[in-house]
């Protein structure tokens, strides 16, 4: 019996960020979608009815958009459908305008024990033109709420390279951050997704960004001050407390199996992913019909594989574990990379020490770079 990750999709938002790519609507989950997840349990789970799930993640959208009832429901029905481990860590997804002290002494009582606030700045004017509606103070608020009533296990997300955004303004919010009674920080710089609002107006140039010189000097702030208030950096964009990694993310980047439930949800299944189909009415009328939903088939080879091996570990601050490496696929590391491998180390992106090949500083503010040299041409 091995573990399996679960990730649920809750894509319903009271507003779309100007920045999200991800799947959503702008509406409340109703009682339809619920049923319709529950018959995606019932038919997916007999094929893992010998794995024991001990990581839940509940994404979105806004997981936070479901009503206690609803919330209720959902946890009660994954109890049914899967074997959950007796200590497994169940994160959820939250807005800070959903986070009343009813709805997290709610969402404790049901077992969740990690939360992950969208939090993005400490600037209130800046969270106005990346479309949050909750100010700083409030986000503020109720993560504190939310360690009074007893989540000690908090994680927020952080944005930089931001329109409009200083250095300074960064630097703030780092500050600010650290002092929060958190365990966890996820930093994201802003990437133009296809779609998105932010996209549309790069289109048409009027998307002011920060300079390189400006990108830079956030990202030194964000290496600097972070790991001086006891923030390890274990990925290239995570930070935590001595024992709170994310468990559920490291599912992703070592390559283990995952479920996705929901419409627009991925997994990953051995050497295949699969990905439904978005739009909610579409998943809706599939499941409740009888059908399984629409989904996208991936099957990869191991060459797909090993790229992905070698990226994603090197994301992690341990790097390419190589006798693991070798003993999944029958060759040393060298064998596929040796060129690619001694020019990144001459070029001091990438060093290898006890058996392990991982990113240098330079080598992890130039990740994509380094990352685009594990692509192999045949």
């Amino acid at each position: 019996m091995t573990d399996l990750g679960l990730y649920i999709h809750i894509p319903f938002c009271r507003s779309r960020c100007a920045y999200c790519g991800f799947y959503s609507i702008g509406t409340k989950p109703d009682d339809r979608f619920l049923k319709a997840l529950e018959r995606e349990m019932e038919m997916r789970s007999p094929d893992f009815k010998d794995r024991l799930v001990d990581t839940i993640y509940l994404g979105g959208g806004t997981p936070s958009s479901l009503t206690e009832d609803q919330l209720t429901e959902l946890m009660e029905k994954v109890r049914q459908y899967f074997r959950i481990f007796e200590n497994p860590e169940i994160t959820m997804e939250m807005n800070p305008c959903d986070m009343t002290d009813a709805y997290l002494r709610h969402a404790l009582s049901l077992g969740i024990n990690r939360i992950s606030v969208g939090v993005q700045s400490h600037d209130d004017r800046l969270l106005r033109k990346i479309g949050r509606l909750h100010r700083a103070s409030e986000a503020e608020k109720a993560v504190k709420r939310a360690y009074a009533l007893g989540f000690h296990n908090i994680s927020i997300d952080l944005m930089y390279e931001l329109p409009g955004q200083s250095v300074e303004d960064f630097r703030k919010s780092l500050l600010w951050a650290v002092h929060l009674p958190i365990t966890h920080v996820s930093v994201y710089s802003l990437i133009l997704e296809e779609g998105t609002r932010f996209a549309q107006l790069a289109e048409r140039g009027k998307l002011l960004r920060p300079t390189e010189e400006e990108s830079w000097a956030m990202y030194q702030d964000m290496c600097r001050i972070l790991p001086h208030y006891g923030f390890e950096r274990y990925e290239i964009s995570s930070f935590a407390r001595k024992g709170f990694r994310s468990r559920h993310n490291r599912k992703y980047w070592e390559l283990s199996d995952y479920l996705g439930l929901g419409p627009a949800a991925s997994s990953r299944i051995g050497r295949k992913r699969f990905t439904v189909h978005p739009g909610v009415s579409l998943y809706e009328k599939e499941l409740l019909s009888g059908e399984r939903p629409l989904e996208d088939v991936e099957p990869l080879s191991e060459k797909d594989e090993m790229e992905e091996y070698c990226f994603l570990h090197l994301r992690m601050k341990e790097g390419i574990p190589l006798q693991d490496f070798q003993n999944r696929y029958g060759r040393p590391l060298t064998y596929w990379y040796e060129k690619q491998v001694d020019l990144l180390k001459k070029q001091k992106l990438i060093k290898e020490e006890g058996g392990c090949l991982f990113l240098t500083y330079h080598g992890a503010a130039l990740g994509n770079y380094v990352f685009e040299q594990f692509l192999r041409d045949e």
